[in-house]
């Protein structure tokens, strides 16, 4: 697991209360800086996701941090299976975890790699 990139909010945000807030938190490393905006938004193709929640009283998180688990590539060269996992923490405490599965036209390890 290599850590991408990570947010730390000046105050705690809360989704639960809102309307459909579930379906949100997919999309919460869309906001996370560091990360090229070609690799938030039309590059990538959503294959699949997974919401795990771990309970909690309010649901307000000051933290989030993805991380890439793998990548690798597709018979067709220049396409990418990226996995990755955002982690949403409230003083420390993992509050969720959403893996997500992307199809993407940019590796994002030699990405990573020119960043580092």
């Amino acid at each position: 697991m290599i850590l991408i990139a990570q947010k730390s909010l000046p105050r705690h945000f809360k989704l639960e209360g809102q309307k459909n807030f579930l379906s949100l938190l997919p999309q919460l490393w869309q906001e996370l800086e560091g990360i090229p905006y070609s690799l938030k938004n039309g590059e990538n193709w959503l294959l699949s996701e997974e919401i795990i929640r771990y309970l909690s009283s309010n649901y307000s998180f000051d933290k989030l941090k993805l991380y890439i688990l793998s990548e690798h590539i597709t018979r067709h060269s220049k396409k990418y299976i990226i996995n990755l996992s955002l982690e949403i923490t409230s003083n420390t405490k993992l509050l969720a975890q959403i893996n997500l599965s992307l199809l993407s036209e940019d590796s994002w390890n030699e990405i990573i790699q020119k960043n580092q």
